[in-house]
């Protein structure tokens, strides 16, 4: 290995000064160590010396997020093959467009077609880039070279269109035939690492091989086009032979570029490689399928025999994969370069993109302060420091896309700490990525604290007082991505409103009881605990529960029995009374919560029947009401029904029970207005009851759940007892496993009940349980012959 660099670095003698000059110039990382091993030169390493101690003075590493340098190295015979992949581009399409337009029908040219416009779409954005940073040129030659490739496989029709003149002036011009090279060059500069390393050598002598097989094959086929060469061995390098040995060097040399790129992109700083790892990523996954279709082919000669034998339907198999592939690469790199931003630029759509451009970001600004709006409202609505915490850690994970979210008590940083001071006086939260100014800026400790916690971004709870409350640190965004402006603003504004819910809350109590702070439970199994070791064994980390371990000092909260969109209930244990009741709460505090559960407590205890579930009390925890009721043991008809469908006799049972109560309810004008299978629980015995008063109400507008509602209601009617008949009766077709297998009896029964006109149903819950009666006294219906 010392030899072989010895002899590269001779070789590389005459020009090494100057490739160096540009690395510095152009702030490149330089492995300083390597390149004065290699030079020979006294005069020449003196100067390398030097330029590495003013690199040193310049304060920061080279090549932290700077330009790549001046797209005026790109080379000029580059330039001019893009120019004729371009023109050739558009010639085959123009050509494709009037075929196309005499009839020729349009999927005929889609698996051609679609390739050649992906990749000239990405360079033509990609155009717009390579002013400003030649990476972005050396990408947009690889794209349109490629599309040349394609454009010349789309059929062209007749011969009218495709006129004498442009096929001798394209005959045998492949300037595909670079575009590995061009990739290589990419590969260089793409991502950014230390020049002058053993690897960069080697990748810097497969640019002159990549350029040598580039134009072997490329002057080959000029010649082979005009009869110049005809030799066996020099035919078998036509782009269009049999053998395929033009497409398998392309294969290989393109692979290496590829390969190089990942290699490369592992081998980064750490900032590098969070910008370049999703690019890198999308060109594998776009290229793979082909390079390896080409290494196939290529390695079994077995592979072309079947290409050509297969039917159509057998080659779409083959070629959807590769060709959507090949499609998908341009889109998924422009997509990467969108999000991580590789490519030191700013893109300036045309006027049309540009107009769509800002009504987006308008959409996603509005989103943005709604979503802001709604975090600081539940903020604001904390009723302890622990549901405050963990409504911050959900709303910036949410919020911002942030990978970790971490409360952190002031004293958990270093005593001699120069971020207090900082978060003291900022009225901001601080950037601390590792390759940001401020980062590098700090003393040791603090830069450890920060890396050891993940922390890249970090603001304070700050009272009135100008107190530090608490410390709030993010992690990595996900996706790698970095914060942007509108990230930290979103940060800074949900921590202020946090601060002064903090400071709302006042001093919590040194030793808090389990009446007063919120309990955990288990995410998977609703088990509940006051500390953190939970007792289910499932393993999954505890989260805050919506009540206290104990409730008004006799409930004792056991496990989460279910949640939907009014409320949350928990199993609980009256420590008095010894028996369970099931505790109903809000899962957070909001304006219209409570109330509703306090309407809903009043219909429940204004209700005393043996098929409306019984309220035992209503307790205040933290401004929050909880229902205290009964608690059923066999769950649901929801979950009953879940086991298989009920026999007649039980529907008939099921439905006269609960008619009963519904009349009983109509009598005292309260409409339940959301029956449904979860809203009717089992006792121990087996007997159903309502519950879930909720939407109880005498009058109101629509509410409830559509699959149970009767049309009427659906356009916009007035709730009436005909929303509770309706409910039940679509409760019990469902009990039943629906119409198929019922008596006749009974279907004639259902015909009734869900009549479309309100007029042809039963017009009272008497009415309905008569009916359910008459069939009870009906061995046929009964039985379900």
């Amino acid at each position: 290995m010392s030899g072989w660099r010895r002899s590269c670095a001779i070789a590389d003698a005459p020009r090494l000064p100057t490739d160096v000059g540009h690395a510095f110039v152009d702030r490149v990382p330089v492995d300083w160590t390597a390149l004065i091993a290699r030079v020979r030169d006294s005069r020449d390493r003196a100067a390398v010396q030097d330029l590495q101690r003013l690199d040193r003075l310049r304060g920061r590493p080279s090549g932290d997020g700077l330009p790549a340098g001046s797209p005026g190295r790109s080379l000029p015979f580059l330039r001019c093959l893009v120019a004729a992949a371009v023109l050739q581009v558009a010639v085959r399409l123009g050509a494709a467009g009037m075929a196309v337009g005499a009839g020729r029908p349009l999927m005929e040219l889609a698996s051609t077609l679609l390739p050649t416009l992906a990749f000239a779409g990405a360079g033509l954005l990609l155009g717009a880039a390579s002013s400003r940073d030649r990476r972005s040129f050396f990408l947009l030659a690889t794209f349109v070279l490629s599309a040349s490739a394609f454009a010349r496989a789309v059929p062209a029709g007749p011969a009218l269109m495709w006129p004498a003149a442009l096929d001798a002036a394209f005959r045998g011009v492949f300037p595909e035939a670079f575009a590995p090279a061009a990739l290589w060059h990419f590969a260089v500069v793409f991502p950014h690492v230390r020049r002058f390393t053993p690897f960069d050598l080697f990748a810097r002598r497969a640019i002159a091989v990549a350029w040598v097989v580039g134009a072997v094959l490329f002057f080959v086929n000029l010649a082979l086009a005009y009869r110049v060469m005809d030799g066996a061995h020099v035919v078998r390098l036509g782009r269009d032979h049999a053998g395929n040995l033009f497409w398998d060097l392309f294969t290989v040399t393109a692979l290496g570029a590829v390969v190089a790129i990942l290699a490369r992109s592992r081998w980064a700083p750490p900032p590098e490689q969070r910008r370049v790892a999703r690019f890198a990523t999308a060109i594998a996954a776009g290229t793979a399928p082909f390079l390896l279709a080409g290494v196939a082919r290529m390695a079994l000669p077995g592979v072309d025999g079947w290409l050509q034998a297969a039917s159509p339907q057998q080659r779409l198999w083959f070629d959807v994969p590769v060709v959507g592939a090949l499609a998908a690469l341009p889109v998924l790199t422009t997509l990467a370069v969108i999000a991580d931003r590789p490519f030191e630029f700013q893109f300036a759509p045309p006027w049309p993109m540009s107009r769509w451009t800002r009504k987006r970001r308008s959409r996603w600004r509005m989103k943005h302060r709604e979503r802001l709006s709604a975090a600081l409202e539940r903020v604001r609505h904390a009723r302890s420091a622990r549901e405050l915490v963990a409504l911050l850690q959900r709303e910036l994970q949410f919020g911002v896309g942030a990978g970790a979210v971490r409360i952190l008590d002031r004293g958990a940083l270093p005593s001699d700490t120069a971020l207090m001071p900082m978060l003291a006086e900022s009225t901001a939260v601080l950037e601390m990525s590792r390759d940001g100014s401020l980062f590098r800026l700090m003393p040791r400790h603090d830069r450890e604290w920060l890396e050891a916690g993940g922390i890249t971004l970090i603001g304070a709870l700050k009272l009135r007082d100008g107190t530090v409350a608490a410390l709030v640190g993010l992690g990595a965004k996900r996706g790698r991505a970095s914060f942007g402006g509108r990230d930290r603003w979103f940060v800074s504004t949900l921590l202020s409103g946090a601060a002064v819910a903090w400071a709302s809350l006042g001093v919590q109590p040194a030793s808090p009881t389990e009446d007063d702070e919120p309990a955990l439970e288990c995410p998977r199994c609703g088990r509940v605990s006051a500390s953190e070791t939970l007792p289910c064994g499932c393993e999954a980390r505890a989260v805050t529960a919506a009540l206290p371990r104990r409730v008004a000092g006799k409930f004792t909260v056991v496990r989460r029995l279910g949640s939907g969109g009014m409320g949350v209930a928990y199993l609980g244990r009256d420590s008095r009374l010894r028996r369970d009741v099931a505790l109903k709460t809000l899962p957070e505090l909001r304006d219209g919560g409570v109330s509703g559960l306090t309407e809903e407590a009043r219909a429940m205890a204004a209700l005393n029947h043996e098929a409306v579930a019984t309220i035992y009390g209503l307790e205040i925890w933290r401004r929050t009401p909880v229902l205290v009721v009964e608690y059923f043991p066999d769950g649901t008809l929801r979950q009953r029904l879940a086991r298989g469908p009920l026999s007649p006799r039980e529907v008939i049972a099921l439905g006269t029970r609960l008619a009963g109560g519904l009349a009983y309810m109509h009598e005292r004008g309260v409409l339940h207005r959301d029956v449904k299978p979860s809203n009717i629980g089992l006792t121990g015995t087996g007997a159903p009851k309502l519950l879930d008063f909720g939407l109880a109400s005498e009058e109101g507008a629509f509410a409830g759940t559509p699959g149970y509602l009767p049309p009427e209601a659906l356009e916009g009617g007035d709730p009436n007892t005909a929303v509770d008949l309706w409910g039940l009766s679509t409760v019990l077709l469902e009990a039943c496993g629906g119409r198929d297998r019922l008596p006749l009896a009974l279907r004639r029964f259902f015909d009734r009940a869900l009549a479309a006109g309100p007029a042809s149903r039963f017009q009272s819950a008497h009415e309905f349980r008569a009916a359910l009666d008459r069939l009870g006294t009906q061995p046929a219906a009964r039985a379900g012959a």
